[in-house]
């Protein structure tokens, strides 16, 4: 591994109107780190509180009830350094409390009509059954046991009313209680710093790997004290890898990383007729199951993310890609592909395609972006306010990267846009809506380009690709690439915005990647046994 760039926390900085070249480092900057030696400096995270996000509301709520709800009343969470979990960003408002005292009511009234039995481990005549059914279901709504003042109060619900009517105050209690509405990462204080009780790591645990609350293994890992030690935590992710749940999960976080969720944005119908519900729907689907067979099925690697030589697609996607799939009965199956095709790997897959681009056309910057920002970690800065970003208009006469190309020569753009505009180039051979194309507007799409900087932006390198293939062979080869995957699932793991102190909690995860042969099941297992993990400031 050569000396960790971590150029997303750096402050890289654009002279004057976009002009110029790119800086990075400063002040700001990590501190050095030499080339494939651990960095002992390994400083923990603060401690925080972490809002559920509405995900893991609605897996937290189904995984304790056993019922569904609709999430879609709670505010969307922002996402600073492209992830949802952030925890100083999860700021609670009154539309938050007027969602979660709604959607409590509602949740404990369908537990109380279709499950009762399951929820009540006491027959409700018996004098103990209050203080039982708060003890029983309490440890699992806040993820660890209540001490004696909690149990008073939520038993004292029951006193003057019927054994139901204290379930539903009760519980209702539990699902606005700060407990259950936010992951705890305080800790206790040792020295000068805090050390996570057992059952926070439990929490830690099944919300990285599952996006949900603990289960019974877990809680009795954390009563008996066994989640201490790095080992003991690793062994338990291994575990929860291996749950179906995990799928979900990692899904969850590659589609955060990709910002695929853009597949939603609307296309333009009269342009892209065959971009419909059906379509979107399976590319969703079908980033899901290359993500479960190359992570899960296959224990498979970085590289395996980028190089493939099939699809997966069912009778919709197939017609949409132009890919014959002969006896595979209609539903999603792995369809062989000729590198001809630019399909096969990330790059080539249709939610990454149609989220980075716009309703009515392709954009070699969006997809340059894209892979500066996402896949590289080069954080290039926005443009001024005072610089027209405005795309050049469609003309039938040109493709899209002729039209591109002349817009961006403008020296007052030339600067960030000899970054971003040729790699995005590289991707034209599918248009807005992710469709295969060779010929655009009667003329030949020209695939060609290079990487200015592909390690690092201050190296004036330009590496050249032939096509998209060429492009995602680059990355899956890429050093810069290959720390980046681990920088962005730290990000989403620690619910924090990276700063240059967490540098060398990131680059001994780089490096453990590395050594792993890039094995991405290894990286997953490997931060939990990061001597940070546990321990917050």
């Amino acid at each position: 591994m050569r000396t960790s760039h971590l150029v997303a926390l750096a402050t890289l900085t654009a002279l004057g109107a976009c002009t110029g070249h790119i800086t990075g480092g400063g002040d700001d900057g990590p501190p050095e780190i030499i080339d494939g030696v651990p960095c002992d400096d390994e400083r923990p995270v603060a401690r925080q509180l972490r809002l559920l996000t509405r995900r893991e509301y609605q897996n937290t709520i189904r995984d304790l009830l056993g019922v569904d709800v609709d999430t879609s009343t709670i505010p969307v969470e922002p996402r600073p350094q492209g992830f949802d979990n952030t925890a100083a960003a999860m700021v609670v408002t009154s539309r938050h409390l007027d969602a979660f005292i709604a959607l409590a009511e509602d949740a404990v009234e369908r537990a109380l009509t279709t499950r009762r039995a399951e929820l009540v481990p006491c027959d409700a005549a018996a004098a103990d059954c209050p203080r039982r059914f708060v003890e029983s279901i309490g440890v699992r709504a806040l993820r660890r046991p209540l001490d004696a003042e909690e149990v008073a109060a939520f038993t004292g619900a029951f006193a003057g009313r019927s054994f139901d009517d204290g379930v539903r105050v009760a519980l209702g209690a539990m699902l606005v209680s700060p407990s259950f509405l936010y992951r705890w990462e305080i800790g206790l204080t040792v020295g000068q710093q805090a050390r996570l009780t057992p059952y926070e790591v439990a929490s830690s645990l099944s919300y990285l790997f599952w996006g949900s609350l603990p289960d019974q293994a877990l809680f009795d890992a954390a009563r008996d004290g066994k989640l201490a030690t790095a080992e003991e935590r690793m062994a338990q992710a291994r575990r929860m890898l291996a749950d179906p749940r995990a799928r979900d999960q990692i899904a969850d976080f590659v589609g955060q990383w990709l910002r695929t969720d853009g597949i939603t944005a609307s296309k333009d119908a009269s342009i892209y007729p065959g971009f419909t519900d059906a379509v979107r729907v399976a590319m969703t689907e079908e980033e899901r199951r290359f993500i479960t067979e190359v992570v899960f099925e296959k224990n498979g690697t970085f590289r395996d993310l980028f190089v493939s030589d099939h699809v997966i697609v069912n009778d919709t996607l197939a017609d949409f890609y132009g890919v014959s799939r002969p006896g595979t009965g209609g539903g999603f199956a792995p369809v062989s592909v000729t590198p001809e095709s630019g399909r096969g790997g990330l790059l080539g897959l249709g939610s990454v395609l149609a989220s980075h681009a716009h309703s009515n056309e392709s954009s070699p910057i969006k997809r340059g972006v894209f892979v500066r920002r996402r896949l590289l970690c080069q954080d290039l800065p926005d443009p001024p306010p005072s610089l027209d970003t405005t795309p050049p208009g469609l003309d039938p006469t040109l493709t899209t990267r002729e039209r591109f190309a002349a817009h961006t020569a403008d020296p007052a753009c030339s600067g960030c846009h000899q970054y971003i505009d040729s790699v995005g180039f590289g991707l034209e051979g599918f248009d807005g809506a992710g469709a295969r194309r060779t010929v655009e507007n009667g003329r030949s799409v020209d695939l060609s380009g290079e990487v200015l900087g592909l390690e690092d932006l201050g190296d004036d390198t330009r590496t050249p690709f032939h096509d998209g293939p060429g492009l995602a062979a680059l990355i899956a080869e890429s050093e810069a690439a290959q720390e980046c995957l681990p920088l962005q699932y730290f990000r989403y793991a620690r619910g924090i915005e990276v700063t240059s102190d967490d540098a060398c909690a990131v680059h001994n995860l780089q490096l453990t990647f590395t050594e792993s042969d890039l094995s991405i099941q290894d990286l997953l297992v490997a931060i939990v046994g990061q001597p940070s993990f546990a321990v917050r400031n």
